[in-house]
């Protein structure tokens, strides 16, 4: 989110735009990797839909072709790209990773994600049982 209002701050929608398009093409080629992954060592879990591995395949032979030219045509946009997604790697540690956190931390990490619940309305109701707490 910080690097998003840097970039909207210095840069233009446009390039905005390549950088997170970059990223969420990106991101569908792992979940479409992680569905192939998931289907050659877990193939007796239940799956709600199941597709011929064909698709995925061939969906994956397009998505590398397009990411390679991508790579290729725009190596800067794509390296920004790679930089932003790299900027949730110390938050996942901090906040994921890192178990035995001190309280104050504990304390500051709740408070921001309540505060962001807020911001964005999606704090779910409490049951009465909390309330009372």
């Amino acid at each position: 989110c910080l690097a998003t209002l840097i970039i909207m701050l210095v840069g233009d929608t446009y390039t905005l735009i390549n950088y997170v398009s970059f990223i969420n093409y990106l991101c569908y080629g792992v979940t479409i990797m992680g569905l192939i992954v998931l289907r050659w060592k877990k193939p007796k879990i239940f799956r709600p839909i199941k597709v011929n591995l064909l698709i995925p395949i061939t969906y994956l032979a397009f998505w590398a072709f397009l990411l390679i030219f991508s790579l290729y045509s725009e190596p800067i946009v794509c390296g920004v790209g790679l930089i932003i997604i790299l900027t949730g790697v110390p938050v996942f540690f901090l906040g994921v990773y890192w178990r035995n956190k001190p309280k104050c931390v504990n304390r500051l990490i709740e408070s921001m994600t309540c505060w962001g619940q807020k911001l964005c309305f999606v704090v779910y109701p409490q049951c009465a049982g909390a309330e009372e707490e």
